[in-house]
């Protein structure tokens, strides 16, 4: 049983373990209608919903990471109605009371889970919702036996759990795809904004262009000054080119000295002219190669093509230096 436990642990991450415990929180608060609402006359939706909540609570621990955002969306959606339901029974304060206080936990699951632009757009319309059905229900009036400062609380403690949440998510996609050292985005953070940038492409025909960035012997500068001076180099460079490049322009490291320049709006000519700015700031001399991109061309094939064009343009220099008699 222990085996067993331990495995259905090693599939979770946050999601899956959010998702579970919400739904198991959910339906003990349904357990505990059951047992102590002796006057509830929706006691079949109640179970139903019960019902909903463990099915869903057990199979998202045992699918653990491989459950979708969008099974806990639908799930979402499913409880927010039945909760506008509970939260319109003005023959039921309890109902109504347990209703306002079960809206933090779907609320932090949409800031911290769902995309932003979707998230806003479920908050909005649980705030506009959850607010004209309240504002509706007798008990939550300003002389109802409930109170409109219980409402109002509600709807407060709704949007501060969806902030909570959403500076989790927000954090979340920084580590994800930041370079804690230098700020700038890491290899998926790149790949993805440059997919992007090449579907839009696709529909505008706008030109993008690449540049692969190569720090000249940037292992002599480390052997000799040691890494934190390396690291110090990368990090001023890095800041340096912040403040020379467009808005909109994306500047990545793949990992050691070696870095990406994503460029929309810009063809091959004009992203030359960036890079003759860049390496104006640069206080270490480094190698570069640009690739405008075709129609069609994947971001695999557009940064194979802007890295052979770098080796290419280091071959010639290689070259050059040894017959001139340069180091």
């Amino acid at each position: 049983m222990s085996g067993v436990l331990s495995r259905l642990r090693r599939r979770q991450d946050a999601h899956s373990y959010y998702l579970t415990f919400a739904a198991l929180l959910l339906s003990l608060t349904l357990v505990v209608d059951v047992v102590f609402h002796h006057n509830m006359d929706n006691r079949w939706f109640v179970w139903v919903l019960l019902v909903f909540c463990l099915s869903g609570a057990a199979a998202t621990f045992a699918f653990g990471r491989r459950v979708p955002v969008w099974v806990g969306v639908v799930s979402v959606l499913v409880f927010l109605i039945a909760q506008a339901y509970f939260l319109s029974r003005s023959d039921d304060p309890a109902s109504v009371i347990a209703s306002v206080q079960q809206l933090p936990v779907v609320a932090f699951y949409l800031g911290w889970f769902v995309r932003p632009r979707l998230a806003l757009a479920l908050i909005t319309t649980c705030v506009i919702v959850f607010s004209w059905v309240m504002a509706e229900n007798p008990l939550l009036s300003v002389t109802g036996a409930i109170g409109t400062p219980v409402a109002v609380h509600g709807i407060l403690g709704m949007l501060f759990c969806f902030a909570a949440g959403m500076f989790l998510w927000r954090r979340q996609m920084r580590v994800a795809t930041v370079d804690p050292l230098t700020g700038a985005y890491n290899r998926q953070g790149m790949l993805d904004r440059l997919e992007y940038q090449l579907g839009k492409r696709s529909l505008n025909r706008v030109p993008l262009s690449v540049v692969v960035v190569d720090f000249d012997r940037f292992k002599e500068l480390n052997d000799s000054r040691g890494h934190a001076a390396g690291d110090l180099v990368l990090s001023h460079t890095i800041g340096a080119w912040r403040s020379e490049i467009r808005s909109g322009d994306v500047i990545a490291r793949l990992g050691g000295d070696e870095f990406v320049l994503v460029l929309p709006r810009a063809n091959a000519l004009e992203a030359q002219v960036i890079v003759d700015r860049l390496r104006e700031v640069s206080e270490h001399p480094w190698t570069w190669g640009v690739a405008e991109a075709v129609p069609g061309e994947s971001a695999e094939a557009l940064l194979a093509r802007a890295d052979a064009t770098q080796f290419e343009w280091k071959r010639v220099r290689r070259e050059r230096q040894h017959r001139e008699g340069l180091p």
